[in-house]
């Protein structure tokens, strides 16, 4: 029961990053349903408008939403229920859509909802989690996308044969559960560690590593662990760092390198032809039938949760960059070759022809949910130090939904255009794309928060080490630096 308790902020943070799985899978649905498309009048040009809108809401929150959850009476936890609230009103008038503009409205709306949580929520998981499960957890985090996208289309299923446009409105209305769900629960979580000494209070926070990293007991590895916390946050604020330091230093350059490039790549690199245009690929591929589209999609959605979980698990053993880079000349393959399949059978002539290029999908898919599903957030969350940590979250979900919004807008127009041959065009950027990762990004696996600063600036602000490597392993060791950095400190 205690363990269970101590999962509930991993749990409540989890549940509420669902809402963007929510979304795409509910637009992926919706583009299927042809009671969502008479209604609406949709063309290419306004499908692509009306799944794309929720990025431009993204990128607005984007501009605000650090500010907003540094705020001492905000928080990381405070973001989270500010996310919420304006969940329910762009899902309300989602639902209640009559006509374009509303619904477009709508969609900008629950897009700085998702932006704000994007910053509270994966931010929170990183700086709760312990740092050996840390890869594991904020991985995690993005595998609920699937766990929602999976309920999100069998919603679908069984709504797409109405008549009447609650075919559609049913599965808008299912978005606003994660957020009904996350309320009651913030009643019952803690602010992080970090976050309470960064805010002056060092005692709540030792409270709150007793609690989730040492059992309830004071033990010699929280009392590392809040060492290391408060010396680098002393340091950070001493520095008085703000948003013009995030180009200022050569490391700091480094990361904004890699979280920009982040967030390009989990955009660009193919996902949005299946993720939000699945109905789109599979019609130019041959299968037309809207159920067997919507049974693909849910499928698929239970496929991409066990790699996802599975990516997760093998984050901190493989290491972020192998998997990134590996994944990445995979996808390009999958792409080379699903452009080859759709050019020669289109016209469903072939079933053979047809089956491969679904189980291309599914590969697609499964690789994408192994490798950026758990690393599109956690990676750039954790190679951010603590004073620009909110604001290099906010800079990668500029980046990430505005490329969303010119891939998702564009998508339906150049499949229309040049079919086949824009999975060619795809799959040759992510060979560029695999070459950036190999030659620029940064391993950080194995670090706690603070030791990946040494990583990129050549300087730990801290004299404690308690890396991964010492836990469960060489605790003694990790006394022993404790108590060397309270010693030095106590001389300076």
């Amino acid at each position: 029961m205690v363990v269970l308790l101590d999962l509930v902020p991993i749990i409540c943070a989890t549940i509420n990053g669902a809402t963007m799985g929510v979304d795409q899978s509910m637009m992926n649905n919706l583009n299927i349903i042809d009671q969502y498309i008479e209604y609406f009048d949709l063309d290419a040009n306004y499908e692509g408008l009306f799944s794309a809108a929720i990025n431009i809401g993204s990128v607005v929150g984007g501009f605000f939403a650090s500010q907003l959850i540094d705020l001492k009476s905000v928080g990381r936890k405070g973001g989270i229920l500010i996310s919420c609230l304006i969940t329910f009103v762009g899902v309300a008038l989602q639902t209640a859509a009559q006509n374009r503009a509303m619904f477009v409205i709508a969609r900008i709306i629950i897009g700085i909802a998702v932006t704000v949580n994007a910053v509270a929520a994966p931010t929170y998981v990183a700086e709760l989690a312990k740092p050996q499960n840390r890869g594991l957890v904020s991985g995690i985090y993005m595998s609920s996308w699937y766990f929602a996208a999976i309920i999100t289309t069998g919603i679908a299923l069984g709504t797409y044969t109405r008549s009447d446009s609650w075919a559609w409105r049913g599965i808008s209305l299912w978005q606003i559960t994660p957020s009904v769900l996350v309320l009651p629960l913030l009643a019952f979580i803690p602010e992080t560690p970090r976050f309470l000494v960064y805010t002056d209070r060092p005692d709540e926070a030792l409270k709150v590593l007793i609690r989730y990293h040492g059992n309830g007991e004071r033990t010699p590895l929280v009392e590392a662990e809040f060492e290391e916390i408060r010396q680098t946050l002393q340091y950070e604020k001493e520095s008085n760092i703000g948003w013009l330091d995030m180009l200022r230093t050569p490391g700091n350059r480094k990361r904004v390198w890699i979280i920009f490039w982040m967030g390009v790549f989990s955009m660009l690199c193919g996902t949005n032809i299946v993720s939000t245009y699945l109905g789109l690929f599979l019609d130019y591929a041959g299968i037309t039938s809207t159920r067997k589209q919507i049974v693909i999609n849910l499928t698929m959605q239970v496929v991409n949760l066990f790699f996802a979980i599975a990516g997760s698990y093998f984050t901190d053993g493989w290491g972020r960059v192998p998997i990134l880079f590996w994944s990445t000349n995979l996808m390009a393959i999958t792409l080379f070759l699903m452009g080859g399949l759709v050019k020669l059978y289109s016209d469903g002539h072939s079933t053979n022809g047809t089956n491969a290029v679904i189980f291309l999908v599914y590969l697609f898919s499964a690789v994408y949910s192994f490798s950026f599903t758990p690393l599109c957030v956690s990676y750039p969350v954790e190679i951010v130090n603590y004073s620009i940590r909110t604001k290099g979250m906010a800079f990668s979900q500029i980046v990430t939904f505005g490329f969303g919004f010119f891939n998702q807008y564009v998508i339906p127009l150049a499949m229309d255009a040049i079919s086949w041959k824009f999975y060619i065009i795809n799959a040759c950027y992510n060979i560029v794309q695999a070459v950036i990762i190999y030659f620029s990004f940064v391993e950080t696996k194995g670090l706690s928060l603070e030791e990946i600063d040494e990583v990129f600036d050549g300087v730990l602000h801290t004299d404690v080490r308690i890396g991964t490597a010492h836990y469960g392993e060489d605790e003694e060791n990790v006394i022993v630096e404790a108590v060397d950095a309270e010693d030095k400190s106590s001389k300076s």
